[in-house]
């Protein structure tokens, strides 16, 4: 795809999927009946295109923004595309979004119009509307009854489907190509609202050109034979919700042609299932997703099974890098890896759908145990690194250059550097604009064109950058060690009945840690041993206590002395992204965490 007509803009993307694809499926869906739905390429074209002329009907101008309130749909994507290609700004608003953050988000950025998914999302955008006095339109994807009875401080809200009869009929398409053609790559795309957790979010403005950036250096897809033309790249299957990662991925489809779906989001436990029905060829996972995975994975088998897979994944592992490095494999080994491959190794691909070309993993530390069971069963699993701030992609590792334990190498046109305090730096056409709404000099997090991540790394003599923490994240023990609380907090979380780690221990002697269940597995350990299985009681059973101290001991063995939890509390219930506990790419909220559970961690010192 990387010619030299490659576009500087993202204004002519759904032009070039629909030119390129027409008749290929670019996105896939199910009705909330459950039955499956798509649109094409053209489909998908045409609707983007009658909801820009929708949006210019409205009167907005170059730059105005347009914030949009809903889970992952087509009409996310199809509003994306449409704010692309008439020079609009498009904001995220989270369906988990609450009346007061819609204030801050809306006044901040000054959108001019929201859209919104349904009547949810429209009764919390009336709470926030006397805080309005900025926004102008309101459109709400479903139709439901009584939408347009409350003007408020706006017009009558209408629907989406009513705007795009608006712009069909008002708007000519020539007045839609003009403001095509005005796009420029320094032009903003989206605002993404950072989901850190204190102080008042704020707004990474990232352009077209950063988009396009890391857009160029994903690999080309396999071309498609003159039978195929009907026929997708593949699918791309998106776990986390309309965030970073996900929007681009949309973009990522239409630039490379893939069928674009997601998790449902109806309950985590159906995610592994989902994602083996959607039969990805591209798959980005956070490591919560990951270990989801390999949960599911084990969990159905006896201890003696769950051994038995681990060790033949080691050894698929060792055979794979011998292969790799053109070493000889004894011809027993080989045959046994040769049966290990059809069979054993075979099922847990088929856990992702047996068409996977390539999956990442990104957004947290993943325990390396995790990463090499996949890689050792076959799987094209790597890590990557990026964040909001570098349109979520900087470096990452390939199918055919993985070395574990490493984030990869930095992406074409991206340079990476290491600060005296240890700090990852990046520089590229990918770190954004800056915050919305703050001075350079404010904000602080670019100085001469580095970006100050706040990640703590080194890069090793290949040019592999491995992280190893988190500034913000140190923990200033009493006796003035610092310690990153993430080493031990993965390898908890490896455990088959551990959700959730989070330490805790700022002026405190050590660490302490507060655990969180894997509400299925959990229940299934119980049933075995004839136990209480719900999680109130099972969370407090001493046989669950001391299998969880088992595991600490474990955990602890693997890390240094200072690093080391010295007790627990297991929580009766998991982390929520609805609590606010979870970022909307499942990281924990650790602020929100410590202090919600503050009295439950100091206990522990008594």
């Amino acid at each position: 795809m990387e010619t030299p007509r490659t576009p500087l803009t993202l204004a002519n993307l759904a032009r070039h999927g629909a030119e390129r694809w027409p008749q290929a499926p670019a996105h896939r869906w199910r009705t909330a009946e459950g039955r499956p739905r798509e649109l094409t390429f053209a489909q998908a074209h045409d609707a983007s295109d009658e909801i820009a002329r929708g949006l210019l009907a409205l009167g907005l101008a170059p730059g105005d923004r347009v914030a949009i309130q809903s889970k992952l749909r087509p009409e996310w994507t199809l509003t994306l595309l449409a704010a692309a290609s008439c020079g609009l700004v498009l904001v995220s608003l989270l369906p988990t979004t609450v009346p007061e953050e819609i204030v801050h988000v809306v006044n901040d950025c000054d959108a001019k119009a929201v859209i919104c998914e349904d009547s949810e999302q429209l009764a919390k955008l009336r709470i926030a509307l006397p805080g309005l006095p900025g926004l102008r339109h309101i459109i709400v994807i479903d139709e439901e009854p009584g939408i347009g009875e409350e003007p408020g401080t706006t017009d009558p809200p209408t629907t989406l489907a009513g705007l795009r009869r608006v712009g069909s009929h008002a708007v000519p398409a020539a007045a839609l190509a003009r403001r095509r053609a005005a796009v420029t790559p320094d032009d903003l795309l989206v605002i993404i609202y950072t989901s850190g957790t204190t102080g008042p979010k704020k707004g990474c403005a990232l352009s077209h050109g950063n988009y396009v950036a890391v857009l160029r250096a994903h690999p080309t897809p396999p071309q498609r034979r003159p039978d195929q033309a009907d026929t997708a790249n593949g699918t791309v299957f998106v776990v986390t919700g309309p965030h970073t990662i996900a929007l681009l991925m949309q973009l990522l489809s239409w630039w490379a042609g893939y069928t674009f779906t997601s998790f449902s989001g109806t309950s985590p436990d159906t995610m592994p299932a989902e994602l083996r029905a959607a039969a990805p060829a591209v798959v980005p996972l956070v490591p919560l997703a990951l270990e989801m995975i390999y949960r599911s994975v084990l969990a159905p088998r006896s201890p003696a099974e769950r051994t038995e897979l681990v060790d033949a994944a080691r050894a698929g592992l060792r055979v794979r890098r011998m292969r790799a490095a053109g070493e000889p494999v004894p011809p027993g080994l080989q045959k046994w890896f040769d049966h290990a491959d059809r069979t054993l190794f075979a099922e847990v691909r088929d856990r992702f759908g047996g068409n996977l070309r390539r999956a990442t993993v990104s957004g947290a530390p993943v325990s390396p145990d995790i990463l090499s069971f996949f890689v050792g069963c076959g799987l094209p699993l790597v890590e990557c690194y990026g964040m909001t701030e570098t349109a979520a992609a900087a470096t990452t590792n390939t199918p055919d250059d993985n070395r574990l334990g490493t984030v990869g190498k930095p992406l074409p046109g991206v340079e990476i550097g290491i600060s005296d305090d240890g700090e990852i730096l990046i520089r590229g056409e990918n770190v954004f604009h800056g915050y919305w709404g703050y001075d350079e000099g404010e904000f602080g997090a670019v100085h001469d064109g580095w970006l100050h991540t706040g990640d703590l790394g080194e890069v090793d003599r290949d040019g592999y950058l491995r992280l190893t923490g988190r500034k913000k994240e140190l923990i200033q023990l009493s006796n003035g060690m610092a310690v990153t609380p993430h080493p031990l907090e993965r390898e908890l979380r490896a455990h088959p009945l551990v959700s959730q780690a989070v330490l805790y221990g700022e002026a405190r002697p050590h660490l302490v840690a507060l655990l969180t269940l894997d509400a299925e597995r959990a229940a299934q350990w119980a049933a075995e041993r004839a136990l209480p299985t719900d999680p109130r009681a099972l969370a407090a059973h001493p046989l669950l206590i001391e299998e969880l101290h088992r595991a600490l001991d474990h955990a602890n063995a693997t890390v240094q002395e200072y690093f080391r939890a010295k007790a627990f509390h297991v929580l009766d219930r998991d982390l929520s992204m609805a609590t606010g506990e979870l970022t909307v790419s499942m990281k924990v909220a650790r602020p929100v965490v410590h202090a919600r559970f503050r009295d439950l961690y100091e206990a522990l010192y008594e």
